[in-house]
């Protein structure tokens, strides 16, 4: 007996220090890695698994930079209590023989990152984390953070707890996308997450702002189908997220950091709309558009099918609506899903807008033309080494296309069955398609005022409504040229056609030629004035951009 226990008083210490302790018997410091192997041995957590990403945790925190940098061993997150593994001292004495299962969840995490620790790596390398905003940035509003007030205790929205930084290269791409600028208007500008209503966005007029430009606000929008647009934040909170990890990755238990999919149901979105200064009064209420299934980039029509499409024009036109004191319907931006899908733009009457040679809709659905199943979004922006940049072209520094890196473009764009696509052919697009947009604002200004839209040409307000919907639409965004090229010149094309002298008579490269330009010109793609010599060759790109075959409508 006295043997037994005479061995029991020499295993505890070493059991306890085997499983994450800082020193040996004699008190000299240890490394993590020798003072994690009682845990991480045959007999204790060996095989163990993680319920997030289904990997050995064992071989993922061997992995780790914690591991590898001798940063943090078991023991310093899971701090296990005095007599741990014994399973005997919870009725025995000698400690509880608890260690935390959860750190993140407990804080563990900053005890070593954080604002506290301004050596912390996390804090001298990434203070988006936090939010930081120096002494010398001139912005007086709070940016954006990677660690929002709903992230604290919560880095698995991003990390890996056994391996936080194994997914550094991805985690870096993001940080440098607009889905991680902690600084972009779409996350700093306002604060999101107070812009919401607690009823329903199918029967609402109200802001819902929250369910895009926060992911606390998205995940809530798409897990209730497509209806919780409630506001989750204080004032008081300055905290503000960006488009993060766990807006796109999710296993359907809550966990973020195996980097599945997030499961996205087919998107419906209510487009309503109030003519608030109108008398009568208008409303579209329950008005709800369904976009076709689109696997999984489900996950990013939610976000990229605008506020407003052009049927809400005709829709309310049917309804009596006045058109010569009424506010316009705010298409907003990046509404790809809506041109891709070809439900964004006011199709005038008459007009055909159909294309039965058009593709992109179908990409990456049943495997067409080998493109696999993840949809049109996904297959297109993320087949390259760079995907979390979400680009499938790199630009220079006046946003002009100089490569195509998707790896998709080519399973169409072959010479044998597509036109081949280059940097060069795709930027005379982006040009044009620019140089379009720029001649139609020219074209429509002074036709109209914000309000009314009836004095260019009584009684057929919503076609002078149209054509400034499509410009305000398409301005906003600026791939169109290459998400649904027909269509949008189409859209550009009857727009010009019925600004121009109220009706629709092909007169747009005349009604091109005969405009007067002004002393300075926007660029209404990238946003930078043109320069005196494109503004000498602006119409000629305009106009060869939208002539068809034989130079009709294209």
């Amino acid at each position: 007996m006295r043997l037994k226990m005479l061995l029991f008083l020499i295993l505890v210490p070493v059991l306890v220090a085997g499983c994450g302790g800082g020193s040996n018997q004699s008190g000299t410091a240890i490394s993590k890695l020798a003072a994690s192997q009682g845990c991480v041995s045959q007999d204790c957590h060996a095989t163990w698994t993680s319920p997030g990403s289904g990997a050995v945790i064992a071989e993922e925190w061997r992995a780790s930079a914690h591991n590898l940098k001798n940063g943090a061993g078991c023991a310093d997150c899971h701090e296990p209590h005095a007599g741990h593994p014994q399973s005997c001292s919870k009725c025995h004495g000698g400690g509880s023989g608890v260690a935390i299962r959860n750190p993140d969840g407990a804080g563990k995490c900053g005890k070593c990152h954080g604002l506290s620790y301004p050596g912390d790596v996390m804090v001298a390398q990434a203070p988006q984390h936090f939010g930081n905003i120096s002494a010398s940035e001139l912005n007086t509003k709070y940016r954006a953070s990677y660690v929002s007030s709903r992230n604290v205790n919560n880095c698995r929205n991003c990390h890996n707890p056994h391996n936080p930084s194994g997914a550094i290269t991805i985690a870096r791409q993001w940080a440098q996308s607009a889905h991680g600028n902690t600084k972009a208007k779409a996350y700093a500008y306002y604060d999101f997450k107070t812009m919401g209503s607690a009823q329903p966005s199918s029967t609402t007029f109200e802001s819902n702002c929250v369910r895009c430009h926060t992911t606390t606000g998205y995940i809530n929008f798409v897990n209730s189908g497509f209806v919780d647009i409630h506001a989750w934040g204080s004032g008081s909170d300055k905290t503000k997220e960006v488009t993060a990890c766990n807006a796109c990755h999710d296993d359907g238990a809550g966990r973020t950091y195996g980097y599945g999919l997030r499961n996205v149901a087919v998107v419906s979105i209510y487009y309503n709309y109030s003519s608030s200064k109108s008398s009568p009064t208008v409303k579209l209420n329950n008005n709800k558009t369904l976009y076709p299934d689109a696997g999984a980039s489900n996950l990013c029509m939610p976000c990229h099918t605008g506020r407003a499409v052009g049927q809400m024009i005709k829709d309310a036109a049917a309804l009596g609506l006045n058109f010569a004191n009424v506010n316009m319907p705010n298409g907003h931006y990046r509404s790809a899903g809506a041109t891709v899908f070809q439900l964004g733009g006011y199709e005038f009457v008459g007009r055909s807008y159909s294309n039965a040679s058009f593709l992109h809709s179908s990409i990456g659905l049943g495997n067409n033309r080998g493109t696999g199943g993840k949809g049109p979004c996904i297959t297109c922006h993320m087949t390259n080494g760079t995907s979390h940049l979400f680009m499938p072209v790199t630009l220079d520094d006046v946003k002009a296309v100089t490569g195509v890196v998707s790896a998709t473009c080519v399973k169409c764009h072959d010479s044998s069955f597509q036109t081949s696509h280059t940097a060069v052919s795709l930027q005379v697009r982006k040009a044009g398609y620019g140089a379009a947009l720029a001649m139609l604002n020219i074209i429509k200004t002074g036709k109209s005022t914000s309000t009314d839209w009836d004095t260019f040409d009584p009684g057929n307000g919503a076609n002078t409504m149209g054509a400034s919907f499509n410009y305000n639409l398409l301005s906003s965004e600026p791939g169109a040229y290459a998400h649904n090229p027909l269509y949008t010149k189409r859209l550009i094309y009857d727009s010009i056609d019925w600004i121009s002298n109220a009706g629709m008579d092909d007169d747009v490269a005349a009604a091109i030629s005969a405009a007067t330009l002004p002393g300075s010109i926007t660029n209404p793609i990238t946003k930078i004035a043109y320069t005196p010599a494109e503004v000498a060759g602006l119409k000629s790109l305009a106009i060869a951009y939208l002539s068809g075959s034989g130079g009709g409508r294209p």
